[in-house]
């Protein structure tokens, strides 16, 4: 019994001083030379900060509007004699669209040209009865009587001239509306009545022509921004509509070629959206804009400002703002206050604390502090992606 307890009790401490020897011979021998040496700098990724042109447009789902669009009717009735345009086709105004049969309106015209015949007969016999008159009266042949009534059928026999000469041009108008022209330039569509239907002013409508070039789009701003626009042109800095650049997406995701221009704002606000309608005109030469296709509207300022544009995973931020590490001498990098302004894709917009050209960490900035050395690689520009 005493010498296992010996051997126990001499045992442990020696087991405790070779596992400490151990330790340090394998220490020893993992340093060059016998002496220990910090960690290797960090790896990080850098890239160089690019200038861009840097736009933030506003962007509004909008609507296409025709500028002009009418429903062409009978103004007359009558049997539809011709129809002289194809569907879809393009017409100019003054076109001849369809043909009434005239046959009855010639007759009325010829009547009226009658009764005008007549009328002015009439009026020649009672202004020489009116002259006779006048004289006999003079020499008291006649009484008063006689000669008044002498100038009153006179007078009747003139009004009905004229009577007769308003059904003349009512009958020439009606021979006229026989002929039914385009009003408008534009994109005519189906004919809704076919040569040898009876059509009258309460048919409806015959055709409807729709102004394709120009064209409007219409959308909505909000209150607030219709209220910002207006305190800043009564603050003496107006926005110059010719300053804008408008550009429109269509709905199969391509860009419009054509540029556009604001036409007008409403002067209300809508009370149930809050909203305020504006229209802007787009040329359509080739038509692809139609009424009532829904687009994207873009609009910025032509004159777009060049800054330095920095990748989103670049950027920390502390209690005193946004800041990046850049890479100076000796591999050493430091911190650089900035201040941010637009989204640009996967960047943002530098308004202070960079030129461009500066070469700033965009990988491994986690574990970086200011004047930290670090072993920089290039990395593949990413801030502008769109």
């Amino acid at each position: 019994m005493f010498l296992r307890f010996s051997q126990s009790r001499f045992a442990l401490p020696c087991a405790a001083a070779a596992a400490a020897l151990f330790l340090d011979m394998v220490s020893f021998a993992q340093q060059p030379g016998g002496r220990p040496t910090a960690a290797p700098p960090p790896a990080v990724i850098v890239e160089k900060v690019e200038v861009q042109q840097v736009g933030n447009p506003a962007r509004f789902t909008a609507r296409i509007e025709a500028i002009e669009a009418v429903d062409i009717p009978a103004r007359v009735t009558g049997f539809l004699h011709a129809v002289s345009f194809k569907d879809g086709q393009a017409v100019k105004a003054g076109d001849v669209l369809f043909e009434i049969e005239p046959n009855e309106l010639e007759a009325s015209v010829a009547s009226a040209r009658a009764q005008v015949a007549r009328a002015e007969a009439t009026r020649q016999s009672a202004e020489r009865t009116l002259a006779r008159n006048r004289e006999l009266f003079a020499r008291n042949t006649v009484s008063q009587a006689v000669l008044d009534d002498a100038q009153a059928a006179f007078d009747i026999a003139a009004a009905d001239v004229q009577v007769a000469e308003a059904t003349l041009k009512t009958a020439e108008l009606n021979l006229s509306y026989a002929r039914i022209t385009a009003p408008i330039s534009g994109t005519i569509g189906r004919a809704t009545f076919t040569v040898g239907n009876l059509v009258r002013p309460d048919s409806g409508s015959l055709a409807r022509i729709v102004s394709l070039d120009p064209i409007r789009v219409a959308f909505a701003i909000s209150e607030g921004l219709l209220v910002t626009v207006r305190q800043q042109e009564a603050s003496g800095n107006p926005v110059d509509p010719n300053a804008l650049k408008l550009s429109l997406r269509l709905a199969n995701g391509t860009d419009y070629a054509q540029r556009g221009r604001i036409e007008f704002v409403e002067s209300e606000v809508d009370p149930q959206t809050g909203t305020v309608t504006a229209r802007a005109v787009f040329p359509n030469p080739h038509h692809i804009l139609i009424p009532g296709q829904f687009v994207t509207l873009s609009v910025q300022e032509k004159e777009i400002p060049s800054l330095p544009v920095v990748p989103q995973a670049a950027v920390l931020q502390d209690r005193k703002g946004r800041f990046v590490y850049l890479l100076g001498r000796n591999n050493a990098v430091s911190q650089r206050r900035i201040e941010t302004g637009a989204r640009i894709g996967n960047g943002w917009a530098v308004t202070t604390g960079l030129n461009g050209g500066e070469q700033i960490v965009v990988q491994g900035i986690q574990r970086l502090a200011d004047g930290m050395t670090v072993q920089p690689s290039e990395g593949q520009p990413s801030g502008g992606g769109s």
